[in-house]
């Protein structure tokens, strides 16, 4: 497909280009500038920035203008070169439930997410983690920018919320909840504690690091590994930050959400924080 796509068509859709010999070239829409520096190669079938250094294919460049996954550049790249995209494989049953479960469960956290907010906001509990917040600096604007919401001491008021719509089997391997090991009864993984949500690059919540209000141990509580979230995949604030890391080339790694908050909230948007694992020396 890539050979059939008409880079210059597609990119003379974002940027006004001009025939200079074999190429074509224009203003560079990664950065500002007055003089072109941004070329298009149709033979090559691939642009270059000599300003920014920006560089790629057709996939690329739809990637960057459009800020979406390399699946969707394929799809916008074919609707405007009028190519047929060919049907994908008809997938395994089991194939079908792991993506099944993993939309399950990206939901179960939009839900959790919900239900974590609003307690904040509404409750005497969360009146208490406002405060706590308030007294760490967080204003009312800063905690709905990053999400921040409370976690009931109650015990099972998330469980029983997220039980009208989900089987037990699900509910223990979405992180939400935990399992008695010797009752079996499942209960709330987290309880009296600040929740800040954890997304993955395309912005969908798939874990939560908690922590907790007072003195409870442990100080910090993270979602375990599940089918939608490996810690050592995933960097706190990377959805909000991938922009300025873009431009920027470099990104600011700090060890606590609260670290990532404050630098983020100092206009260093290029920041982001491991999630559950400390940083130390190699």
């Amino acid at each position: 497909m890539k050979q059939q796509a008409d880079i210059v068509r597609v990119v003379g859709e974002y940027v006004r280009l001009k025939k200079s010999g074999q190429n074509f070239t224009g203003l560079c829409p990664f950065h500002g500038e007055k003089t072109p520096s941004f070329a298009v190669h149709p033979v090559k079938q691939i642009y270059h920035c000599f300003g920014c250094g920006k560089g790629g294919d057709v996939f690329n460049f739809v990637m960057e203008m459009d800020k979406c996954p390399f699946p969707e550049a394929v799809r916008i790249v074919a609707e405007k070169c009028g190519i047929a995209i060919p049907r994908p494989k008809e997938r395994s049953p089991e194939e079908r439930k792991e993506n099944q479960q993993r939309g399950a469960l990206t939901e179960m956290h939009r839900e959790a997410q919900t239900f974590f907010v609003k307690q904040l906001e509404t409750t005497g509990e969360g009146r208490a983690a406002r405060a706590y917040l308030e007294d760490r600096g967080l204003d009312k604007e800063a905690i709905g920018r990053f999400g921040i919401g409370y976690a009931p001491s109650g015990g099972d008021l998330l469980l029983r919320q997220l039980k009208q719509k989900y089987p037990d089997k699900l509910l223990a391997e979405s992180g939400l909840v935990s399992r008695d090991q010797s009752s079996g009864r499942l209960f709330d993984r987290f309880r009296r504690r600040i929740t800040f949500p954890i997304a993955n690059e395309s912005g969908k919540i798939v874990a939560f690091g908690c922590r907790a209000l007072g003195d409870d141990q442990p100080k910090y509580l993270n979602s375990p590994e599940t089918l939608i979230y490996s810690k050592s995949n995933v960097l706190y604030h990377l959805d909000r930050a991938k922009d300025a890391l873009r431009r920027e080339n470099f990104a600011v790694l700090v060890e606590g959400y609260m670290d990532a908050i404050a630098v983020a909230r100092a206009g260093i948007s290029n920041v982001v924080a491991s999630c559950g694992t400390a940083l130390a020396e190699p």
